[in-house]
């Protein structure tokens, strides 16, 4: 049976088109979390306290492997780059074209390499496309980062290389690109890949991956809760990185983009953006799983299409 974009919400909110079959997703957790969660949760039994602090330090780990040769050549590509200042961190960004601004945001462990088949479309369109790493991503030095650097490359691509029109975000990036616009990022638009908005759907996320024990995982939730707490300077982030409070403040239109069988996000989750985020039109796609939705022929021909229709400002 051929599998096709559905809609949520109303039916004029909603961009349609056909998708290519595909097996459901399923998340495969890696060996080496099942040992380590194991561990920590043998360790727990006497030592709670430790086992918590190297879940949190784990949280703001960023897991990558070497650059493949196909990776080096993608970069090489781009026609000019900027070294992007981002307090005491040099950040490379790529650029393609010439046109209004738009900025690729990726997710955790992500890469800028994954929004590459975008790139050729945006710019025959008459876009300017910037594609980079975030801190401690990619080739970038470091083994830790959070939010917070996410946030504050896009505010610093503004600050120096210009006005940004569209911002095109992937997993924890559209929390990113979310906050950014709370925090004095001026973006006419958003499209927005499996978005994660909530952070307590992060944790319990986390929390299943490594299986961990009750006492554990409430112990760490608290860790993580105050150090991210911290970083924003907030009392409670778990009410402010929510769906509802993020998407408050936003009045920017845009496309959200949602695969109904999305191995890290969930259906509510979704649903909650939809209608919290006025303005958008929404995109439901099934078969393509969190990651293979940025590589689909078919989601990128009707990003352009979407692109097309609001126009190049």
């Amino acid at each position: 049976m051929s599998q096709q974009f559905a809609s949520i919400g109303n039916t004029n909110r909603s961009v349609k088109a056909r998708l290519k079959p595909s097996g459901r997703s399923k998340r495969i957790i890696p060996v080496h979390y099942q040992l380590i969660g194991m561990g920590l949760n043998a360790v727990s039994r006497f030592n709670n306290e430790w086992a918590a602090e190297v879940l949190s330090n784990i949280w703001f780990t960023v897991f990558k492997n070497k650059p493949k040769r196909w990776i080096h050549e993608f970069w090489q590509q781009a026609q000019s780059r900027v070294e992007l200042q981002l307090e005491g961190k040099s950040i490379p960004v790529s650029l393609w074209g010439q046109g209004p601004l738009v900025v690729m945001m990726h997710g955790w462990s992500g890469s800028g390499v994954q929004f590459r088949r975008l790139i050729p479309g945006l710019v025959s369109a008459g876009y300017q496309v910037a594609v980079f790493d975030a801190p401690s991503h990619g080739s970038n030095p470091g083994k830790q980062t959070n939010l917070l650097e996410f946030i504050g490359c896009l505010l610093a691509i503004q600050q120096q290389i210009g006005t940004v029109d569209t911002v095109m975000a992937h997993s924890l990036g559209c929390m990113a690109a979310v906050a950014a616009a709370q925090r004095g990022l001026l973006v006419r638009q958003m499209v927005l890949f499996g978005p994660h908005l909530d952070a307590q759907e992060m944790y319990q996320s986390y929390s299943d991956v490594f299986k961990l024990n009750l006492k554990l995982s409430s112990r760490f939730h608290e860790r993580i809760g105050q150090k991210m707490a911290d970083i924003f300077g907030v009392d409670d982030v778990w009410d402010l990185l929510t769906p509802e409070n993020m998407l408050a403040q936003i009045d920017c239109k845009g496309l959200l983009i949602y695969d109904s069988e999305d191995e890290e996000i969930s259906l509510d989750q979704f649903k909650s953006i939809a209608q919290h985020w006025c303005g958008c039109k929404i995109l439901e796609t099934e078969g393509l799983g969190h990651n293979q939705i940025l590589k689909d022929e078919k989601v990128i021909q009707s990003v352009l299409a979407f692109m097309a229709s609001s126009g190049v400002s």
